[in-house]
Formats: structure tokens, C-alpha cells, sequence
């Protein structure tokens, strides 16, 4: 029992040397960029960073927990475009907000259920699963709902979206507010709750973590259902800043890449069981600080899609070597 503490506490170590190493490349970034960018380092530029990074922490938190548990979600993004499509459906069919937001909420949990059920239950691979949801998705909206158009409008004169995108209080705008809320929620979720500590069981060793009673299955709904949730959150900060709903955000597939750069580079290995609310905070730092200095550098998106496609190939390579997998966590239950 002693020696497998100390493997854990080693493994730990070795998961936040990545960490560190990500804090040190954030703040040379933040350090370069102020030399070579005017108005870089200022308090304005520092609440566009903040505001920008809003969707990105709260779908960053959702895919956390799914791979702290081992496992995946690919169809985080679809999730996203599709809740605030319901929503925005639902408010231009002259339902209020309200109203709209709890039929649009009941939906994204249906979602969310059938995901888990799909891991859980029918015991389909998670990427697997989620893959084929995020294509059924965008196809059922885009070709049921959209009939085969990209964009959908959001009434922007609407009550529910006017608040959605403007301040709950001076100096803190309502997304900045959702994903303060969603951090708490996914700490409160990680570190003071029975699922909680089943889901980090779970990402240590599945099978283990069954035999030993854990309700690993519902775990995995009440995983995915959250997942979902932190989806629909970012769908609509995102949506009714710009006043659209595009699925393209689906189809390029940028974002989900960013997601799981967040995690990754937070120091949250891939094989699961590891990381908390700091890893989320230190990838979205690099990924938030590299995205506005090369936004403001005016590069293509083509390049800044490449440079970030390098940084997460070096990280998950660092992930497989600071956290290798072993007959022990080689088994049943992984991606």
C-alpha cells in the first residue's frame, strides 16, 4: 500500500512539471508580446483576454472532467452550436427566455444521457460514441432545421440575449460571471463531492473502480450531462455576443482542438485520473495569452491553426511521457 502511495504521489509530481512548464512558456509569451506589440500589456487588452477566454474556460471545464474520468467528448462543440440553436429557435418562435432556457437546458440533459448511456451502458468506446453524436447533430440540424445553411440568427433585441451579452454588475459582464459560476461549479464537483471522488477512482484504474461497488454507470451520465451543460453555457456566450449561431464552429474543428489543448497542456493526462482547477487555469492562460498575441500580429488563421497544432502535438507527447501508460492503467475503459 505504501509503495503504491508513492507512485501516485509520484505520478502527481510528474503531471505538474508540465504545469510549470506551460506557467514559464505563458509568461515569456506575455513578456515577448509586450515588447513587440503596442497595447499589449494593458488593462483594456487584459479584459478582451478575459472576455474571449469565457466559453473557452467553461467548455475547458466540461472536457476536464470527462478525461479526468478517462474519457472523451468529442461532441462538446456540436453540443455547443446545437443548444444555442435550440435556444434561439425557441425565442424566435416567441417563447420568452425563461421558458426558452428550460426547455433548451432539458434538452442539452437528454443529450448528455444518451451519451453516457452509450459509454455506460451499450459500453460503446467514448470517442466512438461521441464522435458519431456530434455527427448526428450537426446533421440533424443542419439539414432537419437549417435545411442546409450554416448560419441561424439570434434576435439581438430580445430581453434574454441583451442580458446574456451585457453586464450583470459594472466591471463584470454576464459571460465573465457564467464562467466564474462554472469554475466554482466543476471545483465543487472535483473536490467536495461523492461523484467527485468516483470519477477521479474511475480515471485511476475503470475496472477497479467497478468491482469495488463504485455506481461507475451512473457516474458516467451525471459525467456527460455536465459536459453537456458547460456546452450549452459556452453556446450561448458565444451566440448572443455575436448575435449568430454558426456550425461551421463544428466543422472546422478548431475549437474542439482548443479544448483539448486546454486540458492537456493544464497538466490533465489523457489516461484520466489526474488534475483539478489549477490545470484548467494554466492551459487556458497559454492558449488565451497565445491567441490574442497572434490576433493582434494579424496572423492567418491558417498559421495560427498550424502553430497551435504544434503545441498540442508537443503536448500530448510530453502527456505520454510524463504520464506512460503500464499494465495497470492499459485496460479496459480507456478512450
Amino acid at each position: 500500500m505504501a509503495e503504491l502511495m508513492a507512485t501516485m504521489r509520484f505520478d502527481r509530481r510528474r503531471s505538474n512539471v508540465l504545469g510549470m512548464v506551460v506557467l514559464v512558456v505563458t509568461a515569456l509569451l506575455v513578456v515577448a508580446f509586450a515588447v513587440v506589440i503596442d497595447g499589449f500589456a494593458t488593462v483594456g487588452n487584459l479584459r478582451v483576454i478575459v472576455s474571449n477566454s469565457a466559453s473557452l474556460v467553461i467548455l475547458s471545464c466540461g472536457m476536464a472532467v470527462v478525461i479526468i474520468s478517462r474519457g472523451l467528448d468529442l461532441s462538446l462543440v456540436a453540443q455547443m452550436v446545437a443548444g444555442a440553436a435550440t435556444f434561439s429557435i425557441l425565442i424566435n418562435a416567441g417563447l420568452s427566455g425563461p421558458a426558452a432556457l428550460l426547455l433548451t437546458v432539458l434538452a442539452m440533459i437528454l443529450v448528455g444521457l444518451i451519451n453516457g448511456w452509450l459509454i455506460a451502458y451499450a459500453e460503446i468506446p467514448a470517442m466512438l460514441a461521441t464522435l458519431a453524436s456530434a455527427m448526428l447533430i450537426t446533421g440533424f440540424f443542419r439539414f432537419a432545421i437549417l435545411r442546409g445553411e450554416y448560419l441561424l440568427l439570434l434576435p439581438k433585441t430580445n430581453p434574454a440575449v441583451i442580458f446574456l451579452s451585457g453586464n450583470l454588475m459594472p466591471g463584470l459582464t454576464v459571460p465573465v460571471a457564467l464562467m466564474l459560476a462554472t469554475l466554482g461549479a466543476t471545483w465543487f464537483l472535483l473536490r467536495n463531492s461523492i461523484p467527485g471522488r468516483v470519477t477521479y477512482a474511475m480515471g485511476d484504474n475503470f475496472q477497479a473502480a467497478r468491482l469495488s461497488g463504485l455506481p461507475v454507470r451512473t457516474t458516467t451520465l451525471m459525467i456527460y450531462v455536465f459536459a453537456a451543460l458547460t456546452a450549452l453555457l459556452a453556446g450561448l456566450v458565444v451566440s448572443s455576443a455575436s448575435g449568430t449561431v454558426d456550425f461551421r464552429t463544428v466543422t472546422n474543428g478548431s475549437l474542439l482542438f482548443e479544448v483539448i489543448l486546454v486540458v492537456v497542456l493544464g497538466g490533465i493526462p489523457l489516461r484520466g485520473g489526474r488534475g483539478g482547477m489549477a490545470s484548467i487555469l494554466i492551459g487556458v492562460a497559454l492558449i488565451a495569452v497565445l491567441r490574442n498575441g497572434m490576433t493582434l500580429l494579424d496572423f492567418s488563421t491558417q498559421t495560427q491553426d498550424v502553430l497551435k497544432g504544434l503545441v498540442l502535438v508537443t503536448a500530448i507527447v510530453a502527456d505520454r511521457y510524463l504520464n506512460p501508460r503500464d499494465a495497470e492503467t492499459d485496460t479496459v475503459g480507456d478512450l
